[in-house]
């Protein structure tokens, strides 16, 4: 039979250093990057930009966007490929602001003011599980 000595402070110092190691793995991505969060310069600006990068979970989507001239849905997405915004679930109101990923998964954000979505300001992203 073995002979375990189950030591509590180790066990705790061991799962605080793993959280703060998977924090540090996050990575924090400004949608757009120095575009920012507006009407795109051509209309697959922001599938270009998703495509560029890998997102997981715990990771952050920053949407820089002057206040109110702009916002962020998260949408299904039937609303993102018709631009659909009624009902939509509005999660920045007013910018700039961030976006936590908290789950895996296909993601469509658009925003919602008059004529965004149809000029192409939306984005489609997916989610990786976290890597620990």
């Amino acid at each position: 039979m073995l002979n375990m000595n189950f030591n509590i402070p180790i066990f705790m110092a061991i799962l605080v250093a793993t959280m703060a190691f998977q924090y540090c793995l996050a990575n924090e991505h400004v949608v757009g990057d120095s575009d920012g969060w507006s009407n795109p310069r051509y209309p697959e600006f922001y599938a270009e930009w998703a495509s560029l990068h890998t997102f997981n979970v715990g990771d952050t989507l920053y949407f820089n966007f002057i206040e109110e001239t702009h916002d962020v849905a998260y949408v299904p997405q039937e609303a993102y490929d018709q631009c659909h915004t009624e009902g939509a679930n509005i999660v920045i109101k007013s910018g700039p602001g961030a976006v936590n990923l908290t789950r895996s998964g296909a993601h469509h954000y658009i925003s919602t003011h008059e004529g965004d979505c149809d000029t192409h300001q939306k984005v489609a992203i997916y989610v990786h599980p976290s890597s620990i």
